[in-house]
């Protein structure tokens, strides 16, 4: 069984249940195992759960790179990461720490928005191929990527997620699909909004 896992970096939430300032950077949506042409797996058994002691020992990470964007409440917070490691993490060959760990350094280490920006892609009012977009990030990570763009109130596309796959392990980087899904070849903007970066690498 050939087995990917989407990672999800995503500057935005549903609409509605977001909390008024958001992250202006790229900040892990989930890690996930995906079946090549079947349902994501989901909900595995496992005796293991995600310990207290490991959110607390990651609790500066977690509040940067993987924060719940309904609230900024670090309590609160923590059935954001036990669900996530419930629904995704059982289904890998890994530990609940290992899970954790592996995503938040994944993400310290791709610093989506500066291969963007060093690619030439800002946020300075002007659209970009997508194609343009899709081969930055092969260039910088040396594997394709999935992105999903999405439209905002005045119809603009934005990219709005960047999926980077790994192998069954979930810690060796695959090939995506190099699918641009919700703006195939148009011209989408990179970022919604045109805030300063505040990225806290």
């Amino acid at each position: 069984m050939n087995v990917i896992a989407p990672w999800s970096v995503s500057k935005v939430a549903d609409e509605g249940s977001c909390r008024e300032m958001v992250p202006q950077y790229f900040t892990i949506s989930y890690l996930r195992p995906r079946k090549r042409g079947g349902p994501d797996l989901q909900n595995c058994p496992t005796p293991f759960t995600l310990p207290n002691s490991t959110i607390e020992a990651n609790k500066n990470d977690l509040l940067k790179f993987w924060p719940d964007l309904r609230t900024d409440n670090f309590i609160e917070s923590k059935s954001l990461w036990r669900d996530q490691w419930n629904r995704f993490g059982s289904c890998y060959s890994m530990m609940p720490d290992d899970y954790i760990v592996y995503a938040l350094n994944s993400r310290k280490r791709n610093d989506l928005k500066k291969i963007l920006t060093n690619a030439g892609i800002v946020a300075s009012g002007n659209p970009y191929p997508t194609r343009r977009i899709l081969q930055a990030f092969r260039k910088a990570l040396g594997v394709n990527v999935d992105i999903v763009c999405e439209p905002d109130r005045n119809g603009y596309v934005y990219l709005a997620e960047v999926h980077q796959c790994v192998d069954v392990q979930g810690t060796t980087p695959i090939d995506c699909d190099n699918k641009a899904k919700g703006c195939d070849d148009d011209p989408i903007f990179p970022y919604m909004g045109f805030q300063h970066d505040d990225d806290p690498n």
